[in-house]
């Protein structure tokens, strides 16, 4: 009863979906009309999600989309061989492994699934359906076909392919913690993390370069496992770590420069 539901709306529904993935949106007074005819919010937060059958089995997946959407309150549509949804919800990465989970098993068959967002109101829809294709391109660039992520879990492969290039949001994903510490008064570990790295990984290294005793090191890094994870010092999330530290302090030296040229009066952008 579900399916026959969802088919016998299908269409119209499909349509919309198509209309909100045009940018600039045509006629978008009207779009919003009809999604609110539809039940679908024009305010409300949702998550793009493609997912592309490895091998086949497009026909099984296209129909199994449409009840999918259904049931979640969503939308659905097909492009370039990928079944796209528009789901309520906020978490891409949750959509994107629920989706894998639920799909590759039925068509016992690897699905690549990638997703971004969210979109607050449908407005911005196009713009998030974008980063999924390239956070989908990513994957199957990466190796990655048959798994599923969204353009958050890339990290900085994921700042570089998003739109907006949001770096307070990496940096903030990567030691948003270590920053609120030491912005709370206590000073020193993101000066820590930086000298730690600085010397190969080296806590004795470290400790020479800040002047400071190794107890003090062993007692700061401590503290940084327990705001960024133990994992923190492994390769993949150590990368994204002193990414992060070189955006902060190039940050900060475009400010002073900034800053300089204001006091001496040069006019900057």
């Amino acid at each position: 009863m579900q399916r026959s539901a969802a088919v016998a709306a299908g269409p119209v529904r499909d349509e919309l979906f198509d209309d909100l993935l045009v940018a600039p949106l045509r006629a978008p007074r009207q779009l919003m009309r009809r999604a609110s005819q539809l039940g679908i919010d024009p305010e409300g937060s949702y998550v793009v999600v493609l997912a592309r059958p490895e091998g086949g089995e497009h026909g099984r997946a296209v129909l199994w989309a449409s009840s999918y959407a259904y049931r979640h309150s969503g939308l659905k549509t097909v492009q370039g061989g990928c079944v796209v949804l528009l789901l309520p919800g906020s978490d891409a990465s949750a959509a994107a492994r629920a989706v894998s989970e639920e799909l590759a098993p039925l068509l016992g068959r690897p699905v690549t699934v990638g997703a971004s967002g969210p979109a607050l109101g449908l407005a911005s829809v196009a713009k998030v359906y974008q980063e999924s294709l390239r956070c989908l391109d990513a994957l199957i660039a990466l190796d990655g076909a048959g798994s599923a992520a969204s353009m958050g879990d890339l990290g900085f492969l994921g700042l570089l392919l998003s739109n907006d290039h949001d770096v307070d949001g990496f940096v903030s994903s990567a030691i948003g913690p270590v920053l609120d510490h030491d912005a709370g008064g206590t000073t020193g570990l993101v000066r820590t993390v930086e000298a730690y790295f600085a010397s190969g990984s080296s806590p004795t290294g470290a400790a020479k370069e800040l002047h400071v005793h190794p107890n003090t090191v062993a007692r700061r890094l401590k503290r940084i496992d327990e705001l960024l994870g133990a994992g923190w010092q492994k390769p993949g999330r150590a990368v994204e770590v002193q990414l992060a530290l070189r955006l902060l302090r190039a940050r900060d030296i475009l400010r002073r420069q900034r800053q300089s040229h204001a006091q001496a009066g040069i006019p900057g952008k």
